[in-house]
């Protein structure tokens, strides 16, 4: 007679013939779950949206350096004319304008660049050539630049619409301007300018972004 307070036995794999491995086959394995169609389409929507952050993120940075370029350039005039002056107590006047009379790309497109210091069309520069300002522009350069200059007691050169800036009915000195401009994201206009004068120590930029 079986005691009624007797443990019942617990199996043991070693001993059962593999009872315990037997009774555990009941257990299904889960598959690995892959990525559904809305998913996979939320995933390619993200990297779309990233991608095109990243180019205009690149084509900003491209445009700010050439700016760059521009505004750097703009103030090497400027210390050229003040050195031209010290020498010939007047600024140089060489420019035929400040709004088409552009140096050295006659036509500024932002689709090329060219290096400075070859001779200025007389249609640009009719009376005296860039080579006179003692300039020293490294590498090329892809925006247009033009300067006009006059003694004190005269009437300032009309500038291009998109500078928005007050000028002086009559400088009370010798005075010069400096424009420098391009169609940086080559879609026309309105162009990108970069504007100083004898009359501020400050560069100003107009349409950076076009």
């Amino acid at each position: 007679m079986r005691d009624a307070h007797t443990s019942p036995r617990v199996p043991d794999a070693a001993n059962d013939g593999g009872i315990v491995a037997a009774e555990c086959t009941g257990v299904t394995a889960q598959r690995p779950r892959g990525f559904t169609l809305v998913e996979m389409m939320i995933v390619v929507a993200i990297v779309g949206i990233l991608a095109t952050l990243a180019v205009v993120g690149y084509r900003k940075l491209i445009q700010s350096s050439h700016v760059t370029e521009a505004t750097n350039t703009v103030q090497s005039i400027r210390v050229a004319q003040e050195g031209y002056h010290a020498e010939t107590q007047q600024y140089a006047d060489i420019s035929a304008n400040l709004s088409s009379a552009w140096y050295p790309l006659a036509t500024p497109n932002g689709r090329q660049v060219t290096t400075w210091g070859g001779a200025c069309p007389a249609a640009a520069c009719p009376t005296i050539d860039w080579s006179l300002l003692p300039l020293h522009i490294d590498g090329p350069v892809m925006f247009g630049y033009a300067t006009k200059a006059g003694p004190a007691n005269t009437a300032p050169a009309p500038l291009p619409t998109a500078i928005a800036v007050t000028l002086p009915a009559t400088s009370a000195t010798d005075w010069y301007m400096v424009v420098a401009t391009c169609d940086i994201d080559g879609q026309g206009s309105p162009n990108t300018y970069v504007f100083t004068t004898s009359w501020t120590n400050q560069v100003f930029t107009f349409n950076e972004g076009q």
